[in-house]
C-alpha cells in the first residue's frame, strides 16, 4: 500500500451524485408501481440510475470525502470509471449485450469486482490494517483471494454454467475470512476513534423530542390495536325470544333440538375422521421422513376443517340465540330455551378444544388452517378459534351458566322437560365442562400467540409487497427487446395438426429468453402451464361445463384478441385464462401429456382428467404467489398451480429453492426424461425448439426435449 500522496487532494462530489441517483431510482420506481409496469425507456432508465448509484459508493470506498487520496485508490478509481462505462454500454447497447463471446458481461464483471476488492482494501487500510498485523496480513489475504477467485469467474468459456462444488467451499472460505477479520479491524478502529464532540444545532433538539412523542404515540396506538381481542359473537347479543309467542317457541325448540343433536353427531363424525386422517399423516411422514403435506392430504384437511368451521358457526347461532332465555315468561320454556342454548355452546367448545389441541403446535397444519378459502374461509380462522375457546370472558361466561345448571339439573332430571332429551343434553353439557377441565390451553399462552403471529403477520406484509414489487419487475424485464422465436402462425399450425392436437390436462413447458427473472429460476425451463381446451373438449371428455365455477366459467369463455382462452396459469397478475397464440408466444415451448398409470382404461384417464380441470377452475382467480409458499394453497405459481390441480394423480417431486421446497418447471421436466417405460407418467406430445444462432423455432424431436433439461439457464443466448 502507497503513502498518500499530498498533491492529490480532491473534493469530488460523490455524496451528491449518490443522492442525485437515488431519488432518481426512486421516482421511477414510484412511476413503474403507479402504472402497474415499466415502460420504455424506464427500466433502462432505472438500472442506469442505480448504476450511477453503486459508482458512485464505489468511488468513496476508493476515495473518502475526508481523506486523501492513495495512488492504490485512484487504480481504483479507473476501474470504477470502466465498469461504469461497461455497466452503461449494457444498459443501453443490446448488440453489446448479446455478443456470442459474451464480452460486454465479462469486462463489467471483472472491472467491478476489481473496483469494490481496491475499494475495501482502502477501507481496510484506512481503519489501520498492516501487513504487519496477523489480522491485517489475513484479512488482507482473503479479501485479494476472494476478488482474484470472483475476477476468474469472467475468464470461465460458459461463464452462467454451474459453478463446481469445490468453487463454493473455497469462496465460502475466503468470505467468512475477509468477513471476520474485516469486523475485527473495524470494530477495534471504532473503539479508538475520536469522540464527536461537537453540540447538537439548536433546531436537533425539538426535533427530536417531536420524534420521539410521534414514534411512542404511533407505537401506543399499534400495540393497543395489537391487543384487541377479536369480538365475541356474545357481545351486545340481543334477544327476541320475548317477543315470540309461546305456541311458536316451542315449535322452534323442537326444530333447534334435533338440529342440535344432529349437529353434534356431525361434530363427533368429523373428529373421529380428523383424528384418523391426523394419524395417517403423521404415520405417512414419519415413514418418508418429511413434514410436507400431499396436494390430497392438504385437500383432505381443508375439506374437514370447512365442515367444522359450518358446524361451529351452527352451533353458536343457537347458543346465541338462546342466550337471552331470562327473558321468557313460561317457566318450562324458559328451561328449554337455556338447555338448548347451554348444549350447542359446550357442544362447540369441546370440539373446539380438542381440535386445537391437536393442531396448536404442528406448524404445518396449523398454517394450512389458517388459509383463506375463497366463498368459503377467511383467513386465519384457526387463530379465531384458538382465541375463542381460551377467551377468560368466554370461560367465565360458560362458568356462570354452568353453576345455573347445576342448580337446576336434578329438578330437571326428576321432573323432565316435554320435548326435550334432558339426559341427553346432561351428557353433552358434561363433555363440554370436562373438556374445559382436562384438555389444557392455557389463555395466557393463547394471548401471546395471537399477539406474535399479528405481529409476525404485520412485519411480513411490507417485506412481501417489497418482494412482489420485485418479481414483479424482474418478470417484466426483458434485457433484449425482439419478437419471440415462436410465432403465432406456427403455434396455429401446430395445433390444427391431428398429430399435434392438445387434450385437456396437457402440460405446457415454457421459456423466453432474456428476462432478468430467468437468473433467478432453477433450470432452462423457468414456466408452466396447463391446457384446458375449450367448452366443446371440456363437455366430450364428459366435464358438465354448466357445474364448473360460474365466474371461471366467464372468464375461460371469453376471448382474448379473438381466441379462444384455452390454458390456465398463474402469472404475476395472478390465476388466469389464456390463449394458445399468446401464452405459447415464446421461444421454446414443449408439451407433455400425463399417463397417470400405465394400461390405463380409457374412461379412467378421462375421469383423472376432469378431477384435474375442476381442481384448476377452482383455482382460477387466485393470487400469485410472490413468496413461493408451497404449504399456503391460497396463493399460487405457476408450478404450484400444477402440483395442486393434478393432486396425488402425479408424483411431483419437490426439490429445496432457496430454502423453500417447491416443485419446479425444470423439475417436471427432469421427471419426464429420468421417468422411462412403465414407470413414466408423462408422454412426449410436442417441441418447438429454436437451434442456436436461428431467429425463429421449428419442430423438434423427443431426443432435443429430453436434451432441453440439461441446457444452461440464465439468458441463454
Amino acid at each position: 500500500m502507497s503513502q498518500p500522496d499530498n498533491s492529490l487532494i480532491w473534493r469530488p462530489w460523490y455524496r451528491m451524485i449518490q443522492w442525485s441517483a437515488v431519488l432518481a431510482l426512486l421516482l421511477l420506481l414510484l412511476g413503474g408501481f403507479v402504472l402497474g409496469r415499466f415502460q420504455t425507456p424506464m427500466g433502462q432508465l432505472a438500472f442506469c440510475a442505480f448504476g450511477v448509484l453503486t459508482g458512485a459508493a464505489f468511488a468513496r470506498m476508493a476515495h473518502p470525502l475526508d481523506g486523501r487520496l492513495t495512488r492504490l485508490g485512484l487504480v481504483a478509481l479507473g476501474f470504477v470509471a470502466a465498469s461504469e462505462v461497461f455497466f452503461q454500454l449494457l444498459v443501453w447497447s443490446e448488440s453489446w449485450r448479446v455478443q456470442p463471446s459474451v464480452i460486454g458481461w465479462r469486462l463489467w464483471w471483472g472491472t467491478v469486482v476489481t473496483a469494490v476488492g481496491l475499494g475495501w482494501l482502502q477501507v481496510l487500510w484506512r481503519a489501520g490494517a498492516r501487513w504487519e498485523w496477523n489480522s491485517g496480513r489475513t484479512t488482507l489475504g482473503f479479501t485479494a483471494g476472494l476478488g482474484a477467485l470472483l475476477v476468474g469467474l469472467a475468464f470461465r468459456v460458459s461463464p452462467f454454467s454451474t459453478l463446481p462444488a469445490w468453487w463454493h467451499w473455497v469462496a465460502t472460505a475466503l468470505a467468512l475470512g475477509a468477513t471476520g477479520g474485516s469486523l475485527v479491524i473495524i470494530g477495534r478502529w471504532l473503539k479508538k476513534r475520536p469522540k464527536n464532540t461537537r453540540p447538537l444545532p439548536r433546531w436537533m433538539r425539538p426535533v427530536l423530542i417531536t420524534a420521539g412523542l410521534g414514534v411512542l404515540c404511533a407505537g401506543s396506538f399499534y400495540f393497543g390495536r395489537l391487543t384487541m381481542p377479536p369480538p365475541s359473537p356474545f357481545d351486545n347479543a340481543h334477544s327476541m325470544l320475548a317477543d315470540i309467542p309461546a305456541a311458536e317457541l316451542e315449535q322452534q325448540l323442537n326444530r333447534d333440538s334435533l338440529r342440535l343433536k344432529k349437529l353434534a353427531e356431525g361434530m363427533d363424525h368429523l373428529q373421529q375422521k380428523s383424528a384418523k386422517l391426523h394419524q395417517d399423516i403423521a404415520d405417512r411422514m414419519e415413514q418418508e421422513g418429511t413434514e410436507d403435506y400431499q396436494p390430497e392430504e392438504s385437500r383432505k384437511i381443508r375439506h374437514l376443517f370447512i365442515r367444522y368451521i359450518g358446524y361451529r358457526k351452527e352451533l353458536i347461532h343457537l347458543a346465541r340465540v338462546y342466550i337471552g332465555f331470562k327473558k321468557v315468561q313460561d317457566e318450562p320454556l324458559r328451561d328449554r330455551c337455556f338447555l338448548t342454548g347451554y348444549g350447542a355452546a359446550a357442544v362447540a367448545l369441546e370440539a373446539g378444544r380438542e381440535f386445537v389441541a391437536k393442531y396448536r403446535d404442528n406448524d404445518h397444519a396449523r398454517a394450512k388452517l389458517n388459509e383463506g378459502e375463497p366463498g368459503w374461509l377467511k383467513p386465519g380462522q384457526f387463530e379465531i378459534v384458538y382465541h375463542s375457546v381460551t377467551d377468560r370472558h368466554h370461560l367465565k361466561l360458560f362458568a356462570t351458566y354452568g353453576a345455573h345448571f347445576e342448580t337446576h339439573r336434578l329438578r330437571w332430571k326428576r321432573e323432565g322437560l316435554p320435548g326435550t332429551d334432558v339426559k341427553w343434553l346432561e351428557g353433552r353439557i358434561q363433555l363440554g365442562q370436562d373438556a374445559v377441565g382436562k384438555i389444557d390451553l392455557d389463555p395466557v399462552r393463547a394471548w401471546f400467540s395471537r399477539i406474535g403471529r399479528q405481529l409476525e403477520q404485520d412485519v411480513n406484509v411490507p417485506f412481501y409487497e417489497a418482494q412482489k414489487m420485485m418479481a414483479t419487475f424482474m418478470g417484466d424485464t426483458r434485457i433484449v427487446r425482439r419478437e419471440p422465436f415462436i410465432s403465432e402462425h406456427l403455434i396455429q399450425m401446430t395445433l390444427k395438426d391431428p398429430k399435434t392436437k392438445l387434450q385437456p390436462g396437457d402440460i405446457i413447458l415454457e421459456r423466453r429468453n432474456w428476462y432478468l427473472s430467468n437468473a433467478f429460476l432453477p433450470g432452462f425451463w423457468p414456466h408452466c402451464a396447463l391446457y384446458v381446451g375449450t367448452p366443446e373438449e371440456l363437455e366430450a371428455i364428459g366435464i358438465k361445463y354448466s357445474e364448473l365455477d360460474a365466474e371461471a366459467r366467464a372468464a375461460h369463455q371469453r376471448p382474448e384478441h379473438g381466441h379462444p382462452r384455452v390454458i390456465i396459469e398463474a402469472m404475476s397478475e395472478g390465476v388466469v385464462f389464456t390463449s394458445a397464440e399468446h401464452s405459447m408466444h415464446a421461444d421454446y415451448v414443449a408439451v407433455l401429456r400425463p399417463i397417470f398409470e400405465p394400461e390405463q382404461k380409457p374412461e379412467q384417464r378421462a375421469a383423472a382428467i376432469r378431477e384435474v380441470v375442476h381442481k384448476a377452475f377452482g383455482y382460477h382467480g387466485r393470487a400469485y404467489d410472490f413468496g413461493f409458499d408451497f404449504t399456503d394453497e391460497s396463493k399460487l405459481v405457476c408450478s404450484e398451480l400444477l402440483y395442486y390441480s393434478f393432486g396425488g394423480l402425479l408424483e411431483f417431486k419437490l426439490e429445496s429453492v432457496l430454502g423453500k421446497n417447491v416443485v419446479t418447471p425444470n423439475g417436471i421436466m427432469d421427471k419426464f426424461v429420468n421417468e422411462r417405460g412403465a414407470a413414466a407418467q408423462l408422454e412426449f406430445v410436442w417441441f418447438l425448439d429454436t437451434p442456436p444462432g436461428k431467429d425463429h423455432a421449428r419442430r423438434a424431436d423427443e431426443k432435443d426435449c429430453r436434451e432441453s433439461a440439461t441446457r444452461p439457464k440464465i439468458f441463454n443466448e
